[in-house]
């Protein structure tokens, strides 16, 4: 038996080939998936497949067609703007599904923003398909995705991200991030990191702080805006000039060439999502472009071992519908005897203990504690404001917060370094490698993106191996400019982020504080980051380098 199997273990499935059931009861339910991570075959590379897109589809209606007795539920979103349809036979990707996101009619209230007709993305996801493997497929072309016999909706929720993003990207130059944020003093700050190096951690300490709302725990989107000459912000669309149209990511990098030409028509959004008409000479091309941030979830998803660093969240995680929290063992238990008295001591005498633990003894109530860090992957269906209160929580998916600050979060403790700030070249080098603390490489920290991850992969390493050795960040961008066959996904992407180091103050960020001997435990290394972090939101030095040894002199 494994090290993992003894800490924690999960119920068995109810049948031989089951794609979800109960876990041991916990929260308002407690699914647990058959697959708890990404499917191990992920194409989405579909339309460069002739046919391939026709069979999966035949495979589903075959399925449906055998099988018209099983229930199939069907519910549309709109996410930032985007009417999403999903279709599946599994009932708990259902449930997360609508809890998850805003139904048309509810982004209507909330944002007074109409609703589109139409759905833009299909989403089909069908467990019990024979003849297919347990997978997941992408169609750019169609806007397509089709998972078989899994029900885990952590990977349905990132590959609807990514559809989505794509059209955001190219039609509308909306840029999709995979990061967290928050607002102190109504200035936001952005964290873009991998998993695992403390982008949650980072986004819920600073709430600790006075005149802090919480926006976002795992996807942004976010606008570049110029000023009107009367000093309205808008969100160039679409430009047409000589024929010829610059739309979505384009029209940055066509205004930055052309911003004399002060005929040409534009079409532009204002921060509310209004439409308006204008020409370039009705732009301030002169003044900075500025960033507003957009949330993206109405219920957030969630790792529910938040617990770990911030006690008070066991409540609501309570009551919350869960998928795949396991049951831990004695040696679990035992091992984490450290972490289990912290949360006890914290917990215990908040008013909302006892409604949430009614009679049970500390070894209950520690053992439903434990459950909710044993497993990495455990995630909760969370309202945030049940945590903070609506007061404090961005919960309309139309109204913006300005972003000032954006920190690449790294975990790298063979450095010292702990912050810098980050010229273009630097930022854009970071972002292109995007090394996760496991030493994978996740293409701007986002291993949601809708693109053929091979190919681009491919591109970045041809990208090192010209660097011949030489320095990193000097180099591997100029080299970047340089080519001419970037990969056009790629291409997107870069160009909203050379869009947004123009738009705030960037700078990265390595959470390694539990190195320094004056830190006792990782609960004070958090602390300190945090700190850290404020200190940098109120002052947003231009330059600053601090490592492991003068980062209190900073501080201090």
């Amino acid at each position: 038996m494994s090290e993992e199997k003894k800490m924690f273990t999960f119920l068995p499935p109810a049948f031989p080939g089951a794609i979800e059931w109960p876990g041991s009861p916990l929260g308002v339910s407690n699914v647990i998936t058959g697959i708890k991570g990404r499917t191990e075959l992920n194409d989405k590379d579909v339309d460069g497949k002739a046919g391939l897109l026709d069979k999966l589809l035949g495979s589903m209606d075959k399925h449906r067609a055998g099988h018209k007795e099983e229930e199939v539920f069907e519910h549309d979103v709109i996410i930032h703007g985007i009417r999403v349809r999903a279709v599946t036979n599994s009932r708990h990707l259902y449930d997360f599904w609508v809890g998850n996101w805003f139904s048309p009619e509810e982004w209507q209230k909330a944002s007074g923003e109409p609703a589109e007709e139409v759905p833009r993305v299909m989403v089909y996801a069908f467990g019990g398909v024979a003849g297919e493997a347990i997978a997941a497929y992408y169609s750019r072309q169609h806007n397509t995705i089709i998972f078989f016999n899994t029900s885990y909706y952590g990977q349905l929720k990132s590959w609807v991200l990514g559809a989505v993003g794509r059209i955001l990207a190219e039609e509308y130059g909306i840029h999709s991030i995979h990061g967290a944020c928050a607002a102190m003093d109504g200035k936001g700050v952005l964290y873009i990191a991998p998993t695992g190096t403390g982008k949650s951690t980072a986004s819920y300490g600073i709430m600790g702080g006075e005149n802090t709302r919480f926006h976002s725990d795992d996807w942004v989107y976010v606008r570049y805006t110029y000023k009107t000459r009367s000093g309205l912000p808008v969100s160039p669309i679409a430009i047409k000039s000589d024929g010829q149209e610059a739309r979505g990511y384009q029209v940055y990098r066509w205004l930055e060439a052309n911003g004399h030409k002060h005929e040409v028509k534009v079409i532009a959004r204002d921060l509310a999502g209004n439409q308006l008409n204008l020409t370039v000479g009705d732009l301030d091309i002169t003044s900075p472009v500025e960033a507003y941030a957009y949330i993206s979830e109405k219920v957030f998803y969630l790792r529910t071992n938040i617990v770990e660093n911030f006690p008070e969240t066991v409540f609501p995680l309570l009551t919350s519908k869960l998928e795949n929290v396991p049951d831990v063992t004695p040696e679990f238990l035992a091992a984490n005897r450290s972490s289990l008295d912290y949360l006890w001591e914290t917990i215990r005498g908040r008013p909302e203990f006892k409604a949430a633990f009614g009679s049970d003894s500390r070894e209950e109530t520690e053992g439903k504690l434990a459950r909710l860090f044993a497993f990495a992957n455990a995630r909760a269906m969370l309202d945030i404001t049940n945590v903070f209160g609506p007061e404090e929580v961005f919960a309309n998916p139309g109204e913006p917060v300005r972003l000032t600050t954006v920190m690449l979060l790294e975990r790298d403790f063979e450095q010292d370094q702990v912050v810098n700030a980050l010229s273009l070249r630097q930022f854009m080098a970071r972002l292109l490698i995007g090394e996760t603390p496991m030493h994978t490489r996740e293409i701007a920290y986002n291993a949601y993106r809708a693109v053929d991850d091979g190919k681009e992969m491919a591109y970045i390493r041809q990208l090192e191996q010209e660097l011949k050795g030489r320095d990193l960040n000097p180099q591997l961008y100029e080299i970047y400019q340089a080519r001419k066959d970037v990969p056009p996904t790629l291409y997107q992407e870069f160009e909203l982020f050379r869009v947004m180091h123009q738009a705030a103050s960037c700078y990265e960020l390595n959470t390694i504080l539990q190195k320094d001997k004056k830190v006792a435990n990782k609960r004070e290394a958090v602390g300190q980051t945090i700190k850290l972090i404020t200190k940098i939101l109120q002052d947003k030095p231009a330059e600053l380098a601090l490592d492991i040894n003068n980062y209190c002199e900073f501080l201090s």
